[in-house]
């Protein structure tokens, strides 16, 4: 093993988590140094850094151990624990920078950019006025919703929230047991509870929680002793009157493959939405991140900026933030021509990729527990003939390849095979309900991979 890179690339392949926790937590960490048997990792991000010291940072002590041999300690830091010099080996762009000064113009901008996330640097406005208020009114203990549901797509400020809660709640009263965590993790702590024997580990870690806030429950479909478990761990702490809080990217209502129990806890209290921020508040988010750099954008490049980026909040602060380096490498102030640009390149950004044959096959192998060669293969049993025949529906479903085309996918199955395959689903979704929600839901998740 050459490198410390390498050692960490193989502490990542062993990771035992969802694909969500993978590109939200773990893909941002840069392995940085092995030192006196400490490993350094580093995120940009301070509030990435204590999600990944609160769930993640004994498992990677194990992980390095069983393939180092030795005990391992791990230090997670950000950029707020790292030197000019420091950042800039952290930062492979700036690695390629010659020009020192610009560089550090450039850092120095950047750390200036930075923000807590708090109730004070949420941009409140018609679409998410409800849930800012609830979350306030959690935060402060006072006519509070108990649960909390907020729903809304992605990129709209839900997580913000849900941080804003919990740093609120640590300032003023930091006797509190704040449990901060999202499906994946939940999930992931479960599963390892079950697998080490640690379930009153695991217990306590949740059911003695003063405040309970959870992220992205749409993943819980599917996965019904996690359910169980979130639904009895949900009583426990109700029956207590903890406060708990709840995001989702959609309604209860519109979560498949879900208990009937669980559903109706989580309407229990307020379902508060947050839709696509309006005009007026995308041009206070843009003004607000241009402040944060200290650069100063011509209202009618913020306006044009605010007219074409409408889809989230982390588009608005992503196109500000490559003016921003545009603006300090090359020395001009913000113009329409780089505005311009730059808004392209955002939403080239954020135009998926369509989603191959091999990841769709890969998805479904691991929902229902069988390797992608199996799914292609010829082996046969019930539950991998089901597995397979949904594979294929879901491909046929997504990509609108020809059944040929899919026969190639799958083992070079004939045509006819393909098409008894989807027929057979199409005519399950007909008679079980349950199982027609179940297909959407998976249509749906892996749609936004």
């Amino acid at each position: 093993m050459n490198s410390f890179e390498e050692i960490f690339a193989l502490v990542k392949s062993n990771l035992d988590i969802g694909e969500v926790a993978q590109k939200s937590w773990i893909e941002p960490i840069k392995p940085l140094r092995l030192t006196n048997n400490t490993a350094y990792l580093y995120v940009q991000a301070p509030f990435v850094k204590q999600i990944l010291q609160e769930n993640y940072k004994d498992t990677f002590k194990t992980l390095f151990k069983s393939i180092l041999g030795f005990e391992v300690n791990v230090e997670i830091l950000c950029d707020d624990d790292l030197s000019h010099e420091e950042k800039i080996k952290a930062n492979p762009i700036l690695e390629l920078q010659d020009d020192k000064p610009m560089v550090e113009k450039l850092i120095r901008s950047e750390e200036g950019s930075k923000y807590r996330h708090t109730f004070d640097t949420f941009i409140e406005g018609d679409s998410n006025r409800l849930a800012y208020a609830a979350c306030k009114a959690a935060a402060s203990a006072k006519n509070a919703e108990n649960p909390l549901y907020i729903y809304g797509n992605p990129g709209l400020g839900k997580t913000h929230l849900l941080f804003a809660v919990k740093n609120e709640i640590s300032e003023k009263r930091p006797e509190l047991n704040i449990v901060f965590t999202n499906a994946d993790i939940f999930i992931s702590d479960f599963v390892d509870s079950i697998k080490f024997d640690k379930m009153i580990e695991f217990k306590n870690k949740y059911r003695n929680a003063d405040v309970l806030l959870v992220d992205d429950v749409q993943f819980f479909a599917g996965k019904k002793e996690c359910q169980q478990e979130l639904f009895n761990t949900f009583n426990e702490l109700h029956s207590q009157n903890k406060q708990i809080i709840f995001t989702s990217d959609r309604t209860p209502k519109e979560i498949n493959d879900i208990d009937e129990r669980l559903q109706s806890r989580f309407e229990w209290g307020l379902l508060a939405d947050i839709s696509v921020p309006e005009y007026e508040t995308r041009l206070a988010i843009i003004q607000r991140k241009a402040s944060l750099y200290g650069i100063n954008i011509p209202q009618v490049v913020m306006a044009y900026i605010a007219d074409n980026l409408k889809i989230n909040i982390r588009q608005l602060e992503g196109a500000i933030t490559k003016i921003n380096a545009l603006s300090v490498v090359s020395d001009i102030s913000p113009t329409m021509a780089m505005a311009k640009s730059v808004v392209k390149e955002v939403l080239d950004e954020n135009v998926a990729s369509p989603l191959t044959v091999d990841k769709i096959i890969a998805e479904i192998g691991s929902i229902y527990g069988f390797t992608e060669e199996e799914i292609r293969g010829k082996r046969r049993n019930a539950e991998l003939s089901t597995a397979r025949q949904i594979a294929i529906y879901v491909v046929q479903a997504i990509t609108g390849l020809s059944f040929v085309e899919i026969g190639k996918q799958f083992g070079g199955r004939d045509h006819s095979t393909i098409v008894y395959a989807v027929n057979k689903v199409k005519d399950m979704i007909k008679v079980n309900k349950a199982y027609r929600h179940t297909i959407d839901d998976l249509i749906k998740n892996i749609s936004n991979m």
